[in-house]
């Protein structure tokens, strides 16, 4: 089997320094050796130059590939109102249309440099686009609009998705807080927890949510009203935050992730940080639906989990997660923090970020064994971003004049993306590729 050495100026293999002139030795579907290019040429059966640097493939903790056709409504405006917009615009998809936008939605994910994508999944075909591609990562089947009297049906469906074959993939469930009722929110979590399946739940986000867990009121709960739902907390009766109502629902623990969260107080997260429930940050999308800032500070002090995610197209104009990385620190800078507590001390905040990016993020999603590091015998997962750099400003580099400058993605040893240069704009996606 051919060794194919990816040679660039600077290496990050995540596991200890940058590396200056750095090569990754891949032999089949794995990274057989990662050092000095110089070290490693000899037993190279074919060399490929990447510009710039060469790093992990990225990690997506939050996104629906299914609504990336949905990009028109990537504008400024409220969350709830959004969600409406969205059920709208795809109100009309066909099975044929939904498979399209999935399948966007995934080249897109490669041609930002990712790896590991958690997906909220809606009618199901990212499942098997994203394992064709060699995505790893979460499908959760979205559990949206159920109340008790169709409560049997719904689970009845999502015990049934969870045994579902995704090649590379975990199946689970993300219930939406206030789309469901609390007795279907206990019986998911109940279920993701009898199947040792991931659970993920947007929430934390918005005033609406809460003035809805709170007291039955606010526009998500008329809109609730509207459709008819019968939810128990819609009498006022929950009367908690939005964390603290996860909680006392069973959701919380450490296969759980939560999107967003934003609304947190110190105490609600160290009750996350004592469940090991891993928080995925999204500051573009909050800050497009007119969100609090996620409060960094107190995931700082607390020691919560965290990774990056860039929610859907209809949301975001991209998938790029440098883009969220270049975010996250601005979010940072504002909640004052100059450094991060990492396991090995205080980082600078853009290494953090390339950190959530890659390693962390893959560990706080449960990936941390297949993904976010350039090391031996792991699958060869990277991607070259086109930055003129060194081992003293890398990280720096990356999050400042990364984003959108990704110029190739391996997974599993093949190329998956491929363009010469940043200048280069990427070629439109083969329409036969989408519907084949």
């Amino acid at each position: 089997m051919p060794a194919v050495l990816y040679r660039a100026p600077v290496v990050c293999p995540m596991t200890g320094p940058p590396l200056a002139d750095g090569g990754v030795l891949v032999v089949g579907d794995r990274i057989a050796e990662v050092g000095p290019a110089a070290d490693l040429a000899g037993r190279a059966d074919r060399v490929v130059p990447a510009a710039g640097v060469l790093l992990p493939a990225l990690v997506n903790g939050h996104t629906t590939l299914e609504l990336t056709d949905a990009a028109a409504l990537a504008v400024a405006g409220p969350a709830h109102a959004h969600g409406w917009a969205v059920e709208g615009r795809t109100a009309g998809w066909s099975a044929d249309a939904w498979t399209r936008s999935a399948r966007r939605g995934v080249q897109q994910a490669l041609r930002a440099g990712t790896a590991v994508v958690g997906d909220t999944v809606l009618r199901g075909p990212a499942v098997p686009a994203a394992a064709r591609s060699h995505l790893r990562g979460d499908s959760r089947v979205a559990v949206d609009h159920v109340d008790v009297e169709h409560a049997d049906r719904a689970l009845a469906q999502v015990d049934s998705a969870l045994g579902l074959p995704a090649e590379g993939r975990r199946v689970g469930v993300a219930p939406g807080i206030t789309t469901v009722s609390t007795g279907v929110l206990q019986a998911v979590a109940a279920l993701a927890d009898r199947r040792g399946a991931p659970l993920h739940v947007a929430a934390a986000r918005t005033t609406p949510e809460v003035a809805a867990l709170r007291a039955g009121d606010g526009p998500l709960a008329e809109r609730a009203r509207a459709r008819g739902m019968d939810f128990e907390w819609l009498e006022g009766g929950a009367d908690l935050s939005p964390v603290r109502y996860l909680d006392a629902c069973g959701a919380l623990g450490p296969r759980t992730t939560l999107a967003h969260a934003v609304l947190v107080d110190v105490l609600e997260a160290r009750l996350l940080a004592a469940r090991a429930t891993a928080v995925v940050c999204c500051p573009r999308a909050d800050a497009l639906r007119g969100s609090n800032q996620v409060p960094l500070e107190r995931y700082a002090e607390t020691g919560v989990r965290l990774a990056l995610g860039t929610d859907s197209c209809a949301t975001v104009p991209d998938l790029d997660v440098l883009a969220e990385a270049a975010a996250w620190v601005a979010v940072a800078r504002d909640r004052d923090l100059v450094f991060w507590p990492s396991e090995v001390g205080p980082v600078p905040l853009e290494e953090q970020a390339v950190r959530l990016a890659t390693v962390d993020g893959a560990r706080a999603l449960g990936w941390g064994d297949h993904a976010g590091v350039l090391e031996p015998g792991r699958r060869a997962d990277l991607v070259a971003v086109d930055v003129a750099t060194t081992v003293d400003r890398v990280y720096r580099d990356l999050v400042e004049q990364g984003p959108g400058r990704q110029v190739l993605t391996v997974l599993a040893g093949v190329r998956r993306a491929r363009r010469p240069s940043a200048a280069d704009p990427w070629p439109e996606i083969d329409r036969h590729e989408l519907e084949g």
